[in-house]
């Protein structure tokens, strides 16, 4: 098959987000696999200025946009030396200012409106056509309705990695913008009351035309089916095609996330030599200026700060957690509340609580093999990589069971054997329902509790290390998806 990614980024030749790293490491499985996959991105002021090495010119091609003729520049690099990845070149659309513009702003819906467009007129300049495109997220969400009216033999595919952002703007703008009346197809109508008046939808018309659609987990999948919370506003049109959407969940790279070859953490160590993992958390406590003890429990976050990943219940329960014995290290940027309701805490608290308002890929390697413990207390989750990395690296997560958490950390239980002779530990992480303080915080109790049982505790954490979250059990769903297609 051939396969075509359309998206916003992809690892390592850009990142911001998780959708960089899952582009990078499923296109490489699709690849594997004996695939065909090629990857479109836009060429970022930020690509121009690294001036990637192996950048070839392959020509330009005309695009129409906003009542003007303007010329795109396609270049090729490649991924591992194996998959074509191609990037487009504008100066006022494509490749002016950083990855993700204000959202406040035209340009950051015209951005990818236009890479949409874009991405269409490739194929004569590579003399190469997909049979599925494969797009990512509401920054690609136009290529299924534009394919459609363009009359393009190949199918769509399109993933919702989050429907949080949907990329919105005046409906009336973004038409013009596109050269469009609005009657070309049915689902063009169709409009949402919001911040700009009519709005034009990017991921309403996405699940619209696409021909399949994916989630990026089997949990969330049925909640944005079922909960109008989870629908974010799009629980009338989900449902129209509740039959056509799937989830496949997310993987991580396991040759990245590998505490037995991480070059970044200060020990290597594996199920089989977990006492090492103690040598990680005394270098990480030296590091962050906290007592350097083995039996202190240490709980940690590596997270974008902001609604969805329930940072105010961590405000919440600081007094508490701190309270019960613990250090706590914090590292993430986002929403400047929250940035100020950590610093509050490290300030408050400077022996026990440490707070980084960084994206730091080093230190963040070292939190997940240097804790014990891992917070993910998230009002929603489409998937969620932290507590895939946070198990492989023999850290234990405490996460409410929503979306992708609920799908990969299953509760702690005892179970007892014959005339309860013998305990089994089950599960890998400890799991909470409601989304509150209050059953947050007795969550992190009943862990301390079983953390204080090193033989329990030991379990448990083999138990973790022991899935398997590759993106090899991934990329098998999607090609199933892919030859239901074709």
């Amino acid at each position: 098959m051939k396969i075509l990614f359309a998206a916003s980024e992809v690892n390592p030749i850009i990142k911001v987000g998780g959708i960089a790293d899952v582009i990078g490491s499923l296109s490489k499985e699709i690849k594997d696999a004996g695939h065909d996959i090629r990857i479109v991105i836009p060429l970022y002021q930020v690509l121009k200025e690294k001036k990637l090495v192996s950048l070839k010119n392959l020509g330009s091609f005309k695009v129409k946009i906003d009542q003007n003729i303007e010329t795109v520049n396609i270049f090729k690099t490649e991924l591992d030396g194996k998959i074509p990845v191609y990037l487009l070149e504008h100066k006022k659309y494509l490749s002016r200012g950083k990855v993700y513009l204000d959202s406040n702003d035209f340009a950051s819906i015209a951005r990818f409106l236009f890479f949409s467009v874009s991405v269409l007129k490739i194929f004569k300049v590579i003399n190469w056509q997909p049979d599925i495109i494969h797009a990512h997220d509401w920054q690609t969400g136009l290529i299924p309705v534009l394919a459609k009216l363009e009359k393009f033999d190949f199918k769509t595919l399109f993933t919702i990695h989050n429907l949080l952002i949907q990329g919105s703007w005046n409906y009336k703008r973004v038409l013009k913008f596109l050269g469009l009346k609005g009657d070309e197809t049915p689902t063009l109508k169709e409009k949402i009351s919001g911040a700009y008046g009519d709005d034009f939808n990017i991921m309403q018309q996405a699940i619209l035309n696409a021909d399949l659609i994916t989630t990026v987990s089997p949990s969330y999948a049925q909640e944005i089916k079922t909960k109008d919370y989870y629908a974010r506003g799009l629980q009338t049109i989900i449902k129209k095609r509740k039959n056509d959407i799937h989830g496949v969940l997310n993987g991580i790279d396991v040759n990245i996330f590998n505490p037995e070859t991480d070059s970044l953490i200060k020990k290597h160590y594996s199920i089989k030599s977990l006492e090492n993992k103690t040598v990680n958390k005394l270098a990480l406590q030296k590091q962050i200026g906290f007592k350097q003890e083995a039996n202190i429990p240490l709980l940690g976050l590596v997270s974008r700060l902001d609604i969805q990943k329930g940072i105010d219940l961590i405000s919440q329960t600081v007094d508490q957690i701190v309270s019960l014995g613990c250090q706590v290290v914090f590292l993430g940027t986002g929403v400047k509340k929250y940035e100020e309701m950590l610093v509050r805490a490290s300030q408050k608290y400077p022996d026990q609580v440490v707070t980084y308002l960084e994206f730091d890929p080093k230190l963040a390697q070292q939190i997940y093999a240097g804790v014990d413990i891992f917070l993910m207390p998230s009002r929603f989750e489409p998937c969620g990589l932290s507590q895939l990395i946070a198990m492989r690296y023999g850290t234990i997560p405490i996460v409410r069971a929503t979306g992708g958490l609920k799908d990969t950390v299953e509760n702690f239980k005892i179970k007892k054997g014959l005339f309860g002779f013998k305990q089994k530990i089950k599960g890998t992480g400890f799991t909470f329902d409601q989304f509150n303080h209050q059953a947050f915080i007795k969550t992190i109790k009943k862990a301390l509790e079983i953390y204080a049982n090193k033989k329990f505790w030991r379990q448990l954490q083999i138990n973790a290390m022991g899935q398997d979250f590759s993106w090899q059990q991934s990329a098998k769903k999607y090609l199933k998806l892919y030859k239901q297609l074709i």
